[in-house]
């Protein structure tokens, strides 16, 4: 088989017929599926939409100017406008927010999110026409290939491909290099399935983004925002699927190096199990930490190509799964990320059910289920002033201590096979790299040794906690894409919350997706589904259904907050969503949509009556005991429960809770009875799916059922009551009773 064509130099941008015209013949139809050189990828601003100047403009030279002595030989700086912007949040008296509210930074630019002109020149890094697998592969099935044909594919650089020196992020690295004699083999499969490969990418130095050294791409605009940085890692995959260059894009994610620049760039991207996919054809950093990833801006695309591929994990594609939303990770976040988790919770439980989104502490979950994380915690700064003082204090150490665990092995695994030739190629190479390399010498194998026990331990503890059918819901970045010409600090600040987040999946080996959260008008946020290793296809089952309900909320909510704008379904007169609190993120979303309920069951809205001091009293309670049930103590929630109740017995949430703590205690009748007491007070579905459970445990079964079945009739779409309901059918006896006494499991 030839080689692939390589164009050796980036061309002029031209007109999107001259484009067509002329290219078509050569890639075969490549080009007719990913947009032409040149393409301007228009403003949402409603005026100032051109390449005008302005001070944006003078910012964004002097950036490029800065940058251009690393830059790739196949792509050149781009002059172009910054229009700066952040969305930020507005501080009031009931902790409101407005995302309509834009904040300017240095450039004095004007007041809306430009996106940026995007064209192959920026960062194509070789140009193909691949149509055939470089070996054979067993014939694709039909359903492998349906919805794949003619879409085009991006590879990041530092995969191989037949014919290509691997380029591996710099020129020094491919200099001396053979061609590959083979294509990265999950390409292969691709293009078998008639996906056709139309290039390789530019991804940062020798994979150790995303971030590490943000000069030496910077002349890569980022499609999402004039003048944000594009996330580095893997970036030119992330930046080829968001301009529309491209379908499909495959990289390596080791730190968040393909997650992280996909956030950025408001694309899908699928990070998969360790070992499900291999790795052989890959260039990586930390072979401990590497998967491979694929990209896409539309998450059918992934999917397909998941199923071509043969991800493991996929359910039927109505299945409905239970999400965790990790509370403590999105207040590590900044002000726009946390603003617009009502809108995850709406989305999640639009998706799942009104029962299926539940908050989890992960940080102070992994600090007592993970005890090798004790290596790495940072000493504590100062004592504690309350309990909730030193929950946050636990949480900011044990996200120091993942990045810490991760960064150790990646450290470790990089002087050990490109030592020698860093040392040798200094001159050539980003000045971050030689730092990072100088640190990874002082390293020694003891410490490897604790972050790998780290890496087993998280391994166990993720098996044992995403029982099938559960998901995590992270952050994948703590906010919007940062300005490209960013004080260092804030850039490296920006860079280690993301490998915080990025090392829980990196670690553990699970898989995990990261979905664009659009801001209308605004620069992309972007959430991650982490599951269990080896539901990647149930995964990417998620984002095709959550990825359009996470964009309707977030425009429901941007519209609910705009300064002069009345709550949906608010009739009487202006109504301000309170700022989301960690703990509250279950209910968040009925807050959002205003008029909701709040967590002890009464009606939230302006004119309610302050809570007596009694009720205080029994809410403080409450939270202490959410926190004790959040890391599995379980008897000191009751008690803590039983606390609320003598303050304040008319409360059905207490009762109701404790009941949640009974059923995990095995107290099944204690738990039946607290259930009975929130009915009489409310009517729930939390109370008769945890009743249903209490009598099932105790052999109950037509109580169960009936249990099961109004909570049918109130929720429709509920997942847990619809298998307990299953489940009974299928076990009951002649008399209509279970066998041996079998026991639920709870409700979580």
């Amino acid at each position: 088989m030839s080689p692939p064509r390589q164009e050796e130099a980036p061309r002029t941008p031209r007109s999107r017929r001259q484009e067509h015209s002329e290219d078509a013949p050569r890639q075969q139809g490549v080009v007719g599926n990913a947009a032409p050189e040149g393409v301007e990828v228009q403003s949402t601003a409603a005026s100032g939409g051109g390449g005008g100047g302005g001070g944006g403009d003078q910012a964004s030279d002097s950036g490029s100017q800065r940058s251009s002595s690393r830059s790739s030989a196949c792509g050149r700086p781009v002059v172009g406008p910054l229009a700066a912007t952040l969305i930020a949040a507005a501080a009031g008296a009931a902790g409101a927010w407005a995302v309509a509210r834009w904040r300017q930074r240095r450039s004095g630019g004007g007041s809306a999110v430009h996106r940026a002109s995007v064209g192959k020149q920026h960062f194509f890094s070789a140009v193909l026409a691949l149509h055939e697998p470089s070996v054979p592969l067993p014939p694709s099935g039909s359903a492998a290939k349906a919805g794949l044909a003619g879409l085009s594919l991006v590879l990041s650089d530092r995969l191989d491909v037949q014919g290509l020196e691997t380029r591996f992020g710099c020129d020094a690295w491919k200099e001396g290099r053979t061609p590959a004699a083979r294509t990265f083999y999950p390409a292969d499969v691709l293009v078998a399935a008639g996906v056709v490969g139309a290039a390789t990418v530019l991804s940062e130095a020798l994979g150790l983004g995303p971030l590490l050294s943000p000069a030496g791409a910077a002349a890569t605009p980022n499609p999402a925002g004039r003048g944000r940085t594009h996330g580095g890692g893997d970036f030119g995959t992330a930046v080829a699927v968001a301009a529309g260059l491209a379908d499909l894009a495959l990289a390596v994610d080791e730190l968040g190096s393909a997650r992280v620049p996909a956030a950025c760039c408001g694309a899908y991207a699928l990070r998969c199990s360790a070992g499900v996919l291999p790795l052989e054809g890959a260039s990586t950093a930390c072979r401990s930490l590497a998967a491979p990833a694929l990209l896409a801006a539309d998450p059918g695309a992934l999917l397909k190509a998941g199923q071509a591929l043969r991800l493991p994990g996929g359910g039927a594609p109505t299945e409905v799964l239970s999400y965790l939303v990790a509370e403590d990770f999105f207040a590590a976040c900044g002000e726009e990320t946390k603003g617009m988790v009502p809108a995850v919770v709406a989305a999640v439980k639009r998706w799942a059910g009104p029962d299926q989104a539940q908050a989890l502490s992960l940080c102070e979950w992994l600090f007592h289920r993970v005890a090798s994380l004790a290596a790495f915690l940072p000493p504590q700064a100062e004592q504690a002033s309350n309990a909730e003082d030193a929950r946050q204090q636990r949480g900011e150490r044990v996200l120091a201590a993942l990045a810490d665990a991760a960064e150790v092995l990646q450290r470790w695994e990089f002087a050990q096979q490109y030592g020698p030739w860093v040392e040798a190629r200094q001159a050539e190479l980003p000045a971050e790299v030689v730092q990072f390399w100088q640190e990874a010498q002082q390293l020694d194998k003891p410490r490897c040794r604790q972050a790998q026990a780290v890496a087993a331990d998280m391994q166990a503890a993720l098996r044992d906690a995403l029982r099938d059918g559960y998901i995590f819901v992270l952050p994948t970045t703590p906010g919007p894409a940062p300005r490209a010409d960013a004080d260092p600090e804030d850039l490296a600040a920006y860079r280690r919350r993301c490998l915080q987040f990025a090392s829980v999946a990196a670690l553990s080996g699970a898989p995990s997706a990261a979905l664009p959260l659009p801001q209308p008008g605004g620069l992309p946020l972007s959430i991650s589904l982490l599951a269990l290793q080896k539901r990647d296809l149930a995964l990417l089952q998620a984002a095709v259904k959550l990825g359009p309900l996470l964009a309707e909320e977030a425009a429901v909510l941007v519209a609910a907050q705009a300064p002069g704008r009345r709550q949906r379904g608010g009739g009487g007169g202006e109504q301000q969503q309170q700022q989301w609190q960690p703990r509250a993120a279950a209910e968040a979303a009925k807050a959002a949509a205003g008029g909701g309920a709040s967590s002890n069951g009464k009606a939230s809205s302006r004119g309610s009556k302050a809570p007596s001091p009694e009720q205080a009293a029994a809410e403080a309670r409450k939270e202490e005991g959410n926190a004790s049930f959040k890391v599995g103590r379980y008897e000191e929630a009751a008690k803590q429960y039983s606390a609320a109740i003598q303050l304040y017995p008319r409360g059905a949430v207490y009762y109701n809770n404790r009941a949640m703590a009974y059923l995990k205690l095995g107290a099944y009748s204690a738990a039946e009875a607290d259930c009975d007491a929130a009915l009489k007070l409310e009517l729930s579905a939390k109370a008769l799916l945890r009743r249903g459970s209490a009598r099932l445990a105790q052999g109950n079964a037509a109580g169960a059922q009936a249990d099961f079945r109004q909570v049918l009739a109130l929720e429709p779409h509920n997942r847990q009551a619809r298998e307990e309901l299953r489940g009974i059918e299928a076990l009951q006896g002649p008399e209509g009773d279970l066998p041996g006494g079998l026991q639920a499991g709870a409700v979580f």
